[in-house]
């Protein structure tokens, strides 16, 4: 599982930098199951072990990879996480993405495998490396501005996520993302 953001403080909370918001979330209710892996070549932070998604089944393993790269140039870090992931785990390893959503609404997920980046620059580094259908997209909705003039939008996504924003993502998407992720582990869905 890999998520979309920014590097640094500075953008650490910000609504652009949310998929990596909600991976550290991920990682945190691991509760110590996974490891931190040292490896300088990715050019992030990746911590691996045994899953907790789905309880029934202990056996699954689980890596999770936050580039440290921003976010419009990550795709070659996640290609070469990837490319760990396939050689470890193997081939039948499943790629996830998480990542800010602008046409949907707060409190909403959309999960696809395929498709366009939509305009994503994230998305668009990490289809030069990687195929789109070899990966599953997970939009976490942080709604759009009404006006679409890139310099208000860049400012949007740049502002950091609301008090009352960040509630509902954590009570509605949060839990969803979880059960999904879960679904996804035992082969129930793309």
């Amino acid at each position: 599982i890999c998520s979309l953001g920014n590097p640094g403080l500075k953008y650490s909370k910000n609504r652009h930098s949310i998929g990596h918001i909600l991976l550290d979330f991920l990682v945190a209710d691991h509760n110590g199951q996974l490891g931190q892996v040292h490896l300088p070549s990715l050019d992030g932070d990746l911590v691996e072990g045994i899953s907790s998604l789905n309880t029934d089944l202990v056996s699954h393993r689980i890596a999770l990879f936050k580039p440290c790269t921003y976010m419009n140039v990550s795709g070659t870090s996640i290609a070469r996480a990837w490319q760990w992931a396939q050689k470890k785990y193997g081939q039948s390893s499943r790629l996830v993405i998480l990542h800010d959503e602008l046409d949907l609404s707060v409190g909403k997920l959309r999960t696809k495998v395929g498709g366009s980046s939509r305009g994503h620059n994230g998305l668009k580094s990490i289809t030069t490396y990687i195929d789109p259908d070899q990966f599953t997209k997970f939009g976490i909705g942080i709604g759009r501005p009404t006006s679409r003039s890139p310099d208000i939008v860049a400012h949007y996504v740049l502002r950091n996520v609301p008090s009352g924003d960040m509630t509902i993502i954590m009570d509605k998407v949060y839990p969803q993302l979880w059960h999904t992720l879960a679904n996804l582990e035992i082969g129930n869905t793309k």
